[in-house]
């Protein structure tokens, strides 16, 4: 099927992957939770465990896959633009949540994908989104869009739609996901400098949150619902092309 003309918002990403991995093979590629704050923002492969009849997690960080492994998890350690799997597996959906925009070898990775999806198989993205209200009023405050320090780029739709079918796959679903809540939160603990200068900078911030951040995030979420490709996290569907 071909995106949707106007693609839906969800409030949740989970609530779009669930829709896919539930009774599923799932490869969860970059299954380490790197969320401190697990109650803020649920952690993936948890869910996606919970959910599929099979699932098998990738990544990188060989002691968190450890500590998981240990913990009953169905992990592996390895690079996903790299990964050779035992026995070649092939899998009904293949998950890279948040992960895309960590990389720099996107031939690699896409290859790897190609490799382990079954035939009529989905892999599903989701990646943050360059273009949203938010962004453009922290460039506005802040001279810069606060990019995470350890992403290499940024997706639009249109870009990673491109870089897909580049790589031998085509989008069958666009989806949105209003989520900035869990990025912008209202107030985050200072640990450094003295009592008296943390008392200030948090007073400075509460305010800060409470009279500009609080009023955009209702103003981005309303205007979500009218343009959803200015929602905070991109979501798309893609298969192998015949």
């Amino acid at each position: 099927m071909m995106p949707r003309t106007i693609p839906m918002v969800y409030r949740n990403k989970l609530d779009w992957i669930g829709s896919y991995v539930t009774g599923k093979s799932v490869l969860d590629l970059g299954c380490v939770c790197h969320d401190l704050d697990q109650a803020a923002v649920p952690w993936l492969h948890g869910f996606i465990r919970e959910r599929a009849e099979f699932v098998l997690g990738v990544d990188f960080l060989e002691s968190e896959v450890a500590r998981m492994r240990a913990d009953g998890y169905n992990v592996v350690a390895a690079d996903v633009c790299k990964m050779e799997l035992p026995g070649q597996p092939k899998f009904d959906v293949i998950v890279a949540g948040d992960i895309l925009e960590h990389l720099d070898d996107f031939a690699g990775f896409f290859a790897r994908v190609r490799q382990h999806l079954a035939p009529g198989g989905v892999f599903l993205v989701t990646t943050p989104n360059p273009v949203t209200h938010l962004r453009y009023l922290r460039v506005l405050l802040k001279g810069a869009a606060g990019a995470n320090r350890e992403h290499t780029c940024w997706f639009t739709a249109k870009v990673l739609r491109q870089l897909a079918e580049r790589n031998g796959l085509a989008a069958t679903d666009e989806a949105y996901v209003d989520d900035s809540r869990l990025f912008y939160p209202w107030f985050k603990p200072l640990k450094k400098g003295s009592s008296v200068r943390r008392f200030f900078r948090h007073t400075g911030r509460f305010f800060s949150m409470l009279l500009i951040w609080k009023p955009a995030l209702l103003v981005q979420s309303i205007f979500c619902r009218i343009r959803p490709k200015l929602s905070e996290t991109i979501c798309m569907a893609f298969t192998a092309k015949q």
